[in-house]
């Protein structure tokens, strides 16, 4: 099976929007079996759309198109499929009384243009946009290729895509039976290590499948599950992430695909009644900003010191710190933040003065973790990173945060690989 995805908008091509939209379908098609071998970008012109779709009819037997489904004149996809499929409009009752609706409670009248958004091909299976209004459309073409139409908004294509296409294409394409895909994320460990610990489960894998892939922070394991039922194929994947985190349990922070440390952390001060506290001599306050940013009770972060004059008789420039003295220094402003703010928690991170080599102004710099709580718990750890130190400011934020991660969960630190 070959399908081809296009993407359709004028900014991606002109670099104002960066196209997230086809590596997340490629991947679950990869997932599922299908491959994609042509993939593509064009503007919002009717004759570079049929162009495309000339081309992908000729080597594809599913062609997705992603974006032009809205209510402008430059919002041409569906308009010029059904042309080239010689498939015509029409209506879907739920997305019209939708557009209808929405337009009724804010007292705005409908412009005839939104009519629009509500169009699908005649004969294909309407695809409900749970975050927007456009339709989406799945249509099985009886003498050539299939033809997937969807949203341009990451935010509405990949939950129509995950809710209401995959079970289609699992049904479609995977001869009936059930798919399931569980995606595992991991911090402070990489790629390569990782797969050392589960090879023996990679090589010997059959169902669900094992793919891993490195992303800028973290690395994320993706699980594939085919069976009779979607619960059997759950629990397929279910079993075999016991099997793995048995092995990297101790790097595993959370599930799905749009999750992420901080939303985990969020999630634990909440459900732990928790608040934190921190100073960030080395962060500058990154890290309480990515927190406030996810957290829903503005209460659990109870504010923080981007400096040490304020907890401590000296002044940041006046404390050069040792390999001898970090731990006890980043001990000491973890308590006093924990105790002066009225947290539960007091998180404190400072570096020691970094080195430089050669041309570049920052490459090795050590940086301190410390944490105390209001029952006397301790944890107190160090890292050097090794890039720009925008890059390790970064890095820092999430080992900060995988700190008081391990913290509420009651997990112990383990050396970084």
């Amino acid at each position: 099976m070959e399908a081809e995805i296009i993407s359709v908008g004028t900014g991606l091509l002109l670099g104002q929007i960066t196209d997230t939209n086809r590596p997340y379908i490629a991947r679950a098609l990869h997932d599922m079996g299908i491959d994609s071998h042509h993939q593509s970008i064009v503007g919002d012109n009717e004759k570079s759309i049929h162009a495309a779709l000339n081309l992908a009819v000729s080597r594809a037997k599913l062609i997705i198109m992603i974006g032009g489904l809205g209510p402008t004149t430059d919002d041409l996809t569906k308009q010029v499929v059904s042309q080239f499929i010689n498939q015509p409009l029409i209506p879907d009752s739920y997305t019209l009384s939708k557009l209808k609706k929405w337009h009724d409670d804010v007292g705005i009248e409908m412009a005839d243009n939104n009519y629009r958004q509500a169009l699908f091909l005649k004969d294909a299976v309407p695809l409900k946009n749970d975050f927007g209004f456009a339709v989406g459309s799945f249509y099985q073409n009886t003498i050539g290729p299939d033809f997937l139409l969807l949203p341009g908004p990451p935010w509405e294509m990949e939950p129509m895509f995950d809710q209401y296409v995959l079970p289609l294409f699992a049904k479609t394409y995977c001869n009936g039976q059930a798919l399931s895909s569980l995606v595992m994320r991991y911090f402070g460990i990489g790629e390569s290590r990782l797969s050392q610990l589960i090879n023996g489960l990679i090589v010997n894998q059959t169902n669900p499948t094992i793919k891993t892939y490195a992303q800028k922070h973290e690395v994320v394991i993706r699980l594939k599950a085919t069976s009779s039922s979607e619960n059997k194929a759950n629990n397929l994947n279910k079993k075999m992430a016991t099997q793995i985190n048995q092995l990297v349990g101790d790097y595993f922070y959370g599930v799905g695909e749009h999750s992420a440390l901080e939303k985990v952390v969020a999630q634990l001060l909440q459900e732990e009644e928790k608040t934190i506290a921190m100073t960030e001599v080395f962060t500058r306050g990154l890290v309480q900003s990515t927190l406030q940013n996810v957290v829903s009770n503005t209460e659990l972060v109870t504010g923080g010191f981007n400096g040490m004059s304020a907890l401590l008789d000296l002044t940041d420039d006046e404390i050069e710190l040792s390999g001898d003295n970090g731990a006890e220094l980043v001990k000491r402003l973890a308590e006093l933040t924990q105790k002066r703010l009225g947290a539960n928690i007091g998180l404190a991170i400072l570096a020691e003065k970094p080195e430089s080599i050669g041309h570049q102004e920052y490459v090795n710099e050590k940086v301190w973790f410390g944490l105390f709580d209001n029952q006397q718990q301790l944890m107190v750890t160090s890292q050097i990173f090794a890039k720009d130190h925008q890059d390790n400011i970064e890095e820092a934020i999430f080992v900060a945060l995988d700190l008081v991660r391990r913290h509420l969960i009651h997990q112990d630190l383990v050396e970084r690989a």
